[in-house]
């Protein structure tokens, strides 16, 4: 990141979490009814060998996922002024990548050292006591609607084991140029319009959706939480609140 320094991640991101409590200071002091709704990846990593400096590793790796809510609700670093009051709804981003071998690779779906989504939302939960809120989800390609389909049956699961979900938003709505190398990237549920024509919608996942949306309502008039929602993030647009 700019300027392009190195080794300064953990100076950033005190930065970044002082810069947090100071906006929800600032918000609240002027509407003290504003939610407030942060976004951290959720990830899980499990050693790829069996050895004690590799299991202690990955570990490190894992626990980083909270180290910014952590210090948001005071638990680490005291000093930058946080505390409990600035955790409102905890947002959590997964994706298929978001699972791996310490030093090595991707941990595929369905794998043994694969972990359920609803277990680390669980521990979420049991951590800091929040409501919670899948900000990113998505898939690229033909996996589209199969991890949608993975991720609110997970979803379910963490509500029937009284983990309050309030929502899945779903990212991006609009398929996007990659940030690295521009490739088209096949993720949304919408293509960019561009010179081959306007937006077209793409079925398989528009249909999972529409399911996916029932299922959850379903979970709402149970009264399992207020009715969860779904959502769809635009890459440059705001959310579009659907449900």
């Amino acid at each position: 990141m700019n300027p392009f320094a190195r080794g300064e991640g953990e100076r950033l991101k005190a930065q970044l979490v002082r810069a947090a409590i100071a906006a929800v200071d600032a918000i609240r002091a002027v509407d003290p009814r504003a939610r407030f709704v942060y976004a951290e990846p959720a990830i899980h990593v499990t050693a790829g060998a069996p050895l004690a400096e590799e299991h202690e590793a990955a570990e490190r790796r894992r626990l980083s996922q909270f180290q910014t809510y952590d210090m948001l609700s005071g638990r680490e670093d005291p000093g930058l002024g946080g505390a409990p009051a600035y955790l409102d709804i905890v947002g959590v981003n997964f994706y298929p990548h978001n699972q791996w071998y310490q030093g090595g690779g991707t941990i595929p779906l369905g794998h043994h050292g694969y972990r359920p989504l609803h277990q680390i939302l669980a521990e979420f939960h049991a951590r800091y006591g929040r409501p919670l809120l899948i900000a990113e989800t998505g898939a690229e390609g033909s996996a589209r609607p199969s991890w949608l389909h993975y991720v609110c049956a997970e979803v379910r699961q963490a509500l029937a084991c009284g983990v309050p979900v309030q929502g899945v938003c779903l990212y991006p709505v609009l398929d996007y140029p990659g940030w690295d190398d521009e490739r088209p990237c096949e993720v949304g549920l919408l293509t960019a319009r561009g010179p081959a024509g306007p937006s077209r919608i793409h079925r398989p996942l528009m249909e999972e959706l529409a399911v996916q949306r029932d299922l959850l309502d379903r979970e709402g008039r149970r009264g399992r939480v207020f009715p969860p929602s779904m959502a769809l993030d635009g890459a440059l647009a705001g959310g579009v609140r659907h449900g």
